[in-house]
């Protein structure tokens, strides 16, 4: 719900064709409902393991996602740097849906690191995308949980209305901030995440 309340607030900065991102949603309910059915029959103790890299990873590329990109460009003169290959990017979140569905910490890092990587450089699109689809695996992945009766409703329903507020809140006030601004607290946040999993994970 946090997620489908921040789509709401950036709805206006997709700027995607309608099929393509249909296309996008789509993967992201397929990803997500495999991540979830996987989740339910495998122990999650190794995969857990495994999450303070995958932060590490996603965080270095977001933050330097942008001058490798120019670098790549640099020995490929025949590249766009406006265009972003769509089977590149509809593979790229297939793998993130899934990795979203099955545990879904730093979730919203790995989906801006990638985006980031395939050229995408506005931060309020990433957002956008990242809002939208976020919402898509979010919405499909509690599916087999509530048949499965693993859900904790009465805490579930405190953090929805939470999450709801503030996904809203800090999505329209982004919104309304230097993109700049935003991509520096997205990476303290994203290697404050990284470090914790590091010590507690």
């Amino acid at each position: 719900m946090a997620s489908l309340a921040s789509a709401g607030a950036y709805r206006q900065d997709l700027g995607i064709e309608r099929r393509d991102f249909l296309l996008l949603c789509g993967v992201s309910l397929v990803g997500g409902m495999i991540g979830s059915i996987a989740l339910l029959y495998t122990s999650p103790d190794v995969f857990k393991k495994l999450i303070p890299y995958l932060l590490l990873l996603a965080t270095v590329v977001f933050t330097f996602g942008e001058p490798f990109k120019k670098w790549l460009q640099r020995q490929n003169q025949n590249t766009s740097p406006e265009s972003v290959p769509l089977f590149n990017l509809v593979l790229a979140q297939l793998a993130i849906a899934i990795y979203g569905g099955f545990f879904g910490a730093g979730l919203g890092i790995l989906m801006l690191a990638t985006l980031t990587f395939l050229g995408i450089k506005s931060i309020h699109k990433m957002n956008a995308f990242k809002t939208f689809l976020g919402s898509c695996i979010n919405g499909i992945a509690i599916i087999p949980f509530i048949f499965a009766g693993v859900i904790a409703w009465h805490q579930a329903i405190l953090m929805a209305i939470g999450g709801s507020l503030g996904g809203y809140l800090s999505a329209h006030y982004a919104r309304k901030l230097e993109p700049h601004l935003i991509r520096k607290f997205v990476m303290i946040v994203a290697f404050t995440m990284t470090v914790y999993f590091f010590i507690h994970g």
